[in-house]
């Protein structure tokens, strides 16, 4: 598993503050439902599969639901203490690595990958070199759940009283991208809201084809 040297300084901004708050956001997760809609993922996978779940961070809930649903999951995230609290998370069937997404060098593909959460904090310049890298990852017909932007820009935003950086694209772009990389988009919703969750843009794609 190869770890980040240099990454851009956005993402070292994000690295730095989830390390900050990462026990407080351990205990917020923890209470947290798992989605509807990383249910029905998670209803697509082929039991036992291999699923790739891109800014795991403390491994609660999803890669642990995941987990508790008998599949294998591989999780990757750029902050040290989030990882450290997922391998003491006594979670079966799973391994976390401190690993930059742009650095992750996978030595197999996935039946499915989730990332809830993560695609937004890469940098602008870099959105649009996360679907050819993520389709290179997955078995022909596997799964792609992941929230987004909808409009293309950058901004900024507190948690737990520290900064992070967000950026994306037009939602019909990341459409396009995804298309042209093999991913067939299932089902696409904007303003996704569920209880506690809202979110601009969530996207279930498939791999129609191997390489």
């Amino acid at each position: 598993m190869k770890h980040f040297d240099l990454m851009p300084e956005q993402m070292e901004k994000n690295k730095n503050s989830y390390n900050e708050i990462a026990n407080e956001w351990n205990e917020y997760r923890r209470k947290t439902n798992v989605e509807k809609v990383v249910i029905e993922f998670a209803s697509k996978i082929k039991s036992r599969g291999d699923i790739l779940d891109i800014g795991c961070g403390t491994g609660f809930p999803i890669a642990k639901y995941l987990s508790d649903q008998g599949f294998f999951v591989t999780g990757i995230d750029i902050s040290e203490n989030q990882i450290q609290i997922a391998n003491d998370g006594n979670i079966n069937n799973a391994q976390f690595y401190v690993c930059d997404f742009f650095d992750f060098m996978p030595d197999k593909k996935y039946d499915g990958i989730i990332a809830f959460d993560s695609f937004f904090y890469f940098p602008r310049e870099k959105q649009k070199e996360i679907y050819g890298k993520v389709s290179g990852w997955m078995k022909a017909g596997a799964y792609l759940l992941f929230t987004h932007g909808k409009t293309e820009g950058e901004t900024e935003g507190e948690m737990f009283g520290k900064n992070f950086y967000y950026s994306s694209l037009e939602a019909l772009d990341v459409k396009k991208l995804l298309l042209e990389n093999n991913l067939h988009v299932e089902l696409s919703m904007e303003d996704y809201k569920e209880e506690n969750v809202d979110r601009d843009l969530i996207i279930l794609a498939q791999k129609t084809r191997g390489e």
